[in-house]
């Protein structure tokens, strides 16, 4: 018995000691990236000075004297703190996340390798001038100063998943700001999910469902069939849902506005701008930061993480904010396969080549598997990605085509007046956002930085027939036609991923945009009176009043109106009546309505649509 008894502590104190050894060591690794930010560091490669400061919410202050250093320290400062979530961007659009999760990940890295993002991102470094491309070097250079320095002490997701990053090249950066392009764009899921809504209960309520162009102003004052039946699987947006469920999810919704210095107090304009691309993450993905060359640069804002550049904000001269615009820029085609050789399809009545790509993806744990991604004239056949077995569908998107958005940031970040802005302005074509304006001179202004297609019929809403080039993309809207304004006599303007512009614009931008409740509170609040101060400004970015609400509270008192609510539903009644919107964590009402409005969304869907597609 005394032998059991010793047998039994000497085991409680291995687990005992194993557990603390543990601990320990998942303390370390966990922590062992964390630097110290006091330390002076000695980075090779540097040619002078660069002192760093981190304001109280630890955010880089970069001040440089020379542009080879700042970048340099850009690149170092981006790697301390953000190295596993660029390594992770990396890999989506490589292509090459099941190296480090596991077969689970090859559709996704088959999808990303679809798009690909390395021939866009070559094609972007061949067009762009020596100091551009200089500054990617530079910033790739100091990432891997980071790596190299670091391997002993990297961020506790590589020795979790048991690998060392590989070094960081310029085109790495080029395809991220692509992934941040198919991020923002609305189709892939939304069209195809109208597609199996309509296979369901038929185009005419199918139609009910599409967004109605004459419940909203647009941003800008007015300016001048389904194909076949296709059974999808339950996994519509298997591949693609991937990088959301990684954190790296972009669009959510975004609002700007510029007011004029004739409604604010100071008598200069005032620039707001909030990009809700899933804030809800950590880290988030946008990287914060302030860089300064001593006099050529001075420029704060927020950066995707992988970039140099800042995306978003302001310089000594001018400001600019981004909303997505929702254009349609993506269509997809029902192909006619041959039925003797599989390897073509036919366009107005004769018969073409597919192009094939093997991809080889290696999984971790060793092995790898081969797939094979095709091609139309038009770009990838996706089909297989959306759980079709029995039909082939292709996919046009104006992420695969040319624009130079690094071009247009740097140019941004640079930028001096209205006139340089619209220079940098006509790079960014592929990530479509409603650009704001504000400038040091007094002006304000907004431009649809888009690259909207032109196409020979349809609006792209909708599947079509393949076989035809009929309906082709002929083009894109000219620059110079794309909505914009200058100084508007009402001395504001406002975009919040709402209709861009009225019917009788002569180029359809979209059928996607959001309704237009936050576009209005936003005006409201802006035409309250008196004159706006920075702090106004603060107090519309928190506003909670749910505009939405507010329009729908008539309805839902008429509709309660005769109903035998009880005692407790008649309270809840009266504070309805009196309820203003607001969503504040402390209100009730805000519950009561948002629960309300669940159940009623529920119960006119649900039953024709059916539990799993609703």
């Amino acid at each position: 018995m005394k032998i059991l008894k010793n047998i039994l502590i000497a085991l409680l104190a291995v687990i005992l000691l194993a557990a603390i050894a543990g601990t320990v060591y998942v303390r370390h690794i966990s922590r062992r990236a964390i630097p110290d930010y006091n330390a002076g560091l000695a980075i090779k490669g540097l040619r002078d000075q660069v002192d760093v400061y981190r304001d109280s919410l630890g955010i880089p202050h970069i001040d440089a004297r020379n542009r080879h250093d700042l970048y340099l320290a850009v690149g170092y400062i981006s790697a301390q703190d953000r190295l596993w979530q660029m390594d992770l961007l990396r890999r989506v659009t490589q292509g090459r996340l099941s190296e480090i999760f596991g077969k689970d990940m090859v559709k996704a890295d088959q999808l990303f390798r679809a798009l690909r993002f390395d021939k866009k991102s070559q094609q972007i470094l061949k067009d762009l001038p020596p100091e551009m491309m200089q500054c990617l070097e530079d910033y790739s250079q100091g990432v891997n100063a980071y790596i190299e320095t670091h391997g002993d002490k990297l961020p506790f997701e590589f020795t979790v998943l048991g690998y060392r990053p590989e070094l960081w090249k310029p085109g790495h950066s080029a395809s991220i700001l692509g992934y941040f392009t198919w991020g923002l764009t609305n189709p892939w899921s939304t069209e195809f999910m109208m597609f199996v809504i309509g296979q369901k209960v038929g185009r005419e309520k199918m139609m009910e469902l599409m967004p109605d162009p004459g419940i909203q102003t647009p941003i800008y004052g007015d300016v001048g069939d389904l194909a076949g039946e296709t059974a999808l699987a339950d996994n519509l947006l298997e591949g693609a849902s991937v990088p959301a469920e990684l954190g790296l999810g972009v669009f959510s919704g975004s609002n700007n506005w510029a007011i004029s210095g004739a409604r604010t107090e100071s008598g200069y304009p005032i620039v707001a701008n909030d990009m809700h691309l899933e804030i809800d993450r950590a880290p988030g993905i946008w990287y914060q930061v302030h860089q300064v060359v001593r006099g050529e640069l001075n420029v704060t804002g927020v950066m995707a993480p992988g970039t140099p550049i800042v995306a978003c904000g302001h310089n000594d001269s001018i400001a600019w904010g981004f909303t997505n615009v929702g254009v349609d820029d993506m269509d997809f085609y029902l192909e006619t396969i041959n039925p003797d050789d599989s390897g073509q399809y036919m366009l107005d009545g004769k018969w073409h080549d597919l192009e094939f790509r093997e991809e080889t993806i290696r999984i971790k744990g060793g092995g790898q598997v081969t797939k094979i991604n095709s091609y139309t004239h038009r770009g990838p056949v996706i089909s297989g990605f959306k759980g079709i077995s029995d039909r082939v569908i292709s996919m046009r998107w104006l992420g695969m085509e040319e624009s130079n958005e690094f071009r247009a940031i740097y140019l941004y970040d640079r930028a001096k007046n209205w006139k340089d802005f619209k220079t940098a302005a006509v790079y960014q074509s592929t990530l479509s956002q409603n650009v704001i304006y504000g400038d040091r001179a007094g002006n304000i202004g907004l431009y649809t930085c888009a690259g909207v297609p032109i196409r020979g019929a349809g609006d792209g809403s909708f599947v079509v027939p393949g076989d035809t080039s009929l309906y082709d993309w002929t083009g894109r809207v000219p620059f110079d036609e794309l909505p914009h304004e200058l100084n508007p006599e009402k001395g504001f303007l406002v975009s919040a991923n709402n209709r861009t512009v009225g019917n009788d614009y002569p180029y359809h931008i979209s059928t996607w945009f959001s309704l237009p409740s936050r576009f209005d509170r936003i005006t409201e609040l802006i035409e309250s009176g008196g004159k706006l101060t920075a702090g106004d400004v603060m107090k519309i970015q928190t506003d909670q009043t749910n505009d939405w609400a507010r329009k729908f509270k008539p309805a839902m008192l008429k509709a309660l109106a005769g109903a035998d609510l009880g005692e407790t539903g008649k309270k809840v009644f009266g504070i309805l009546e009196q309820w203003d919107g607001n969503m504040s964590t402390e209100s009730s009402m805000a519950l009561v309505f948002e629960v309300f409005y669940e159940e009623l969304v529920r119960n006119i869907f649900s039953d024709e649509m059916g539990a799993d597609l609703y």
